[in-house]
């Protein structure tokens, strides 16, 4: 017991080690960038601003093999009782110990034997982290034991909606093999499965929009597989488990969030600007039907995740001055009768 509480305390040691200036170097660096991001969120467009914003997850990644490979080290070797230098001191140990008259050491086996080391504050802090981590791995391994079962349950789009996903991959040039999905669970389009990619589409909200709307749709959920998204966000929840006590961590994610999205309308508007002047309002529909229809809160990438990051968003659409090559054009009369 008490080399476990040994272990323990040397453990918290090297934690608080690492964590506490990491705490204060990444919280400077995140109040940083959020006044930046006030400066530059109606003049720098969200792709430029989102890269500006992986500052963040690199600082708490980069720490994690150099200092905690650092104190792990120092704390193994702390451990062998014979390492470099430390054998001829307990060399001497052993022969002053030799010595010592039989009832002086007998005392002294005695009075270590009841004497047990007291946990430090440290240990403490180390133990309530380790416990919180546990508890939000598991909460995220039910949510994706959850996503899986979701994805299964859900029936195969029909051939239309197969031909319109293949028609929006030429536009968006994802070359992956994506699978299309109709959900009862889902509450609105959501993109999961980081190795075999798949889009749920609402059932109800395949029927309600038409064709052209889900056109935009998956246009937009095809841009999240293009730019990779679904692991920045897998690294972003990741981080926010371990870094859990940084508050500051918790609010930059969801600013990283609502950028993510403004950006991936932006490359939407960028492929195909001309061919889809309807974007904005289909946004708005989707918005309006996944805030009628509030779901399980899965942090997944979809195309709204919440009222105020639909509103950020709708907002950066409408106001932003976008480049001639991705402004949309007007309906024309032709367009109106396709889809």
């Amino acid at each position: 017991m008490s080399e476990m509480l040994e272990h323990i305390n040397l453990m918290g040691k090297a934690f608080v080690e690492f964590a506490w200036p990491l705490l204060i170097r990444s919280s400077a660096l995140m109040t940083a960038l959020l006044l930046v991001e006030l400066l530059l969120r109606k003049r720098v467009r969200a792709a430029l601003r989102y890269w500006m914003w992986m500052l963040v997850p690199m600082q708490l990644l980069l720490p994690v093999s150099i200092s905690w490979l650092t104190n792990l080290e120092r704390y193994f070797s702390d451990k062998l009782p014979y390492a470099e230098g430390q054998l001829t001191a307990a060399a001497a140990q052993i022969l002053t110990a030799a010595q010592t008259p039989q009832i002086l050491r007998g005392s002294n086996v005695a009075r270590v034997a009841h004497t047990q080391p007291a946990m430090t504050w440290q240990g403490i802090i180390f133990l309530l982290w380790l416990a919180v981590v546990a508890v939000m791995a598991l909460l995220l391994l039910k949510q994706t034991l959850f996503a899986r079962r979701m994805v299964k349950q859900a029936r195969e789009a029909n051939a239309l909606m197969k031909d319109i996903l293949s028609y929006c991959r030429t536009c968006m040039g994802v070359k992956r093999k994506v699978r299309l999905r109709v959900s009862a669970d889902a509450m609105s389009p959501i993109l999961c499965s980081f190795f075999r990619p798949v889009i749920l589409v609402p059932h109800n909200l395949a029927a309600s929009l038409g064709s052209r709307h889900l056109r935009s749709v998956l246009l937009h959920e095809l841009a999240h597989v293009k730019r990779g998204d679904l692991g920045l966000n897998l690294v972003q929840t990741v981080l926010q488990i371990a870094y859990f006590y940084n508050p500051l961590l918790w609010l930059v994610n969801s600013v990283i969030r609502t950028v993510r999205e403004q950006a991936v309308d932006e490359s939407v508007l960028v492929a195909v600007g001309e061919k889809t002047p309807w974007y904005p309002q289909t946004v708005t529909n989707v918005a309006e039907l996944d805030l009628k229809n509030p779901g399980l809160g899965l942090f997944l990438v979809g195309v709204v995740e919440s009222k105020s990051a639909f509103v950020s968003r709708l907002r950066h659409i409408l106001n932003l001055p976008w480049p001639r090559k991705c402004q949309p054009a007007p309906p024309k009369a032709d367009m109106a009768g396709q889809a």
